[in-house]
């Protein structure tokens, strides 16, 4: 495997999304020991890890396993609630639209929706238990009212994603199927341009972000062992295969924003596990970049 740490010039711009990159040199011993430190939990899991960091301060991007594949999971509902502020912006949707929750619309891991059926929820309220319990029907509600994972694929390469595809029904995670998958550099690249291009606008921009802050499914990740004076906005998901990702924006009032994305697939291991590898690379990560 090969590990990189280059520096990165990022087009804010709704259509492109190009990364241009060249070998940084700064901190190199900490770099490796990054690396290090990945590459023996991978070894531990017997896994496959891929980690991505976009470092807003100096413009630099460090990556792990950055191009290659990894199942999305849930990290895909922040893009989906995204393209849904975008219809609303365009006037193709409202987020006062609602929906009655039926019981046959219930799916695993709905601990929202499941004690409202019978009950009408809006869009607004669907993104909401979507983004901060990660709740399954509330994010099928969300993909049918922005006309499905293709309408939402189109979205990302709309905004210069040309890796990213949104299949969350299979969830499968099937070793080497390019089916429901992402990148870390892909996923990093294109939440810094939700969060600070001209995707949308401010007011979604923030709601976007307050979503991602009332995260309360991902207390053993990244939560666990941020820097006490930094703040997170962050999306996990988990899906076959043992997979486990997260991504995420850190930042503080010394430290402008971090981008991170941390993905694990192929493993036997137990959530448990997972959940602490992500937090020992994310502890990891906090120290490279801690000032």
């Amino acid at each position: 495997m090969r590990f990189t740490f280059t520096t990165s010039l990022l087009n804010r711009g709704l259509l492109s999304l190009a990364l241009i990159t060249n070998i940084f040199a700064v901190s190199s011993v900490h770099a490796d020991l990054l690396m290090t430190k990945v590459k023996a939990i991978e070894n531990q899991l017997d896994a496959r890890i891929g980690v991505s960091i976009y470092d807003a301060t100096h413009n630099q991007h460090w990556h792990y396993n950055g191009d290659t594949r990894f199942p999305l999971m849930s990290t895909f509902k922040t893009f989906a609630c995204a393209k849904l502020l975008v219809d609303v912006e365009c006037g193709l949707q409202s987020l006062d639209t609602s929906s009655v929750i039926t019981t046959n619309a219930i799916i695993t891991w709905s601990p929202i929706t499941e004690k409202l059926v019978g009950e009408r929820i809006s869009l607004k309220q669907a993104c909401a238990a979507a983004m901060t319990m990660s709740d399954n029907t509330a994010a099928n509600i969300v993909l049918t009212g922005i006309k499905g994972p293709k309408a939402l694929t189109q979205f990302m390469r709309s905004i210069g994603d040309d890796v990213t595809r949104i299949e969350p029904g299979l969830n499968e995670a099937l070793n080497g199927d390019k089916r429901d998958t992402t990148t870390p550099n892909a996923i990093v690249k294109s939440l810094h341009l939700l969060l600070f291009g001209n995707v949308v606008s401010e007011n979604s921009k923030a709601l976007l972000k307050q979503w991602m802050i009332d995260n309360k499914v991902a207390d053993s990740l990244l939560r666990s062992v941020l820097p006490k004076s930094w703040s997170i906005a962050d999306r996990s998901g988990a899906g076959g295969s043992g997979s486990r990702g997260i991504t995420a924006m850190v930042w503080s009032a010394e430290r402008p924003p971090l981008m991170i994305s941390i993905y694990i697939t192929q493993t036997g291991a137990p959530l448990a596990l997972r959940d602490k590898a992500i937090a020992d690379i994310g502890e990891a990560i906090f120290n490279l970049y801690h000032e």
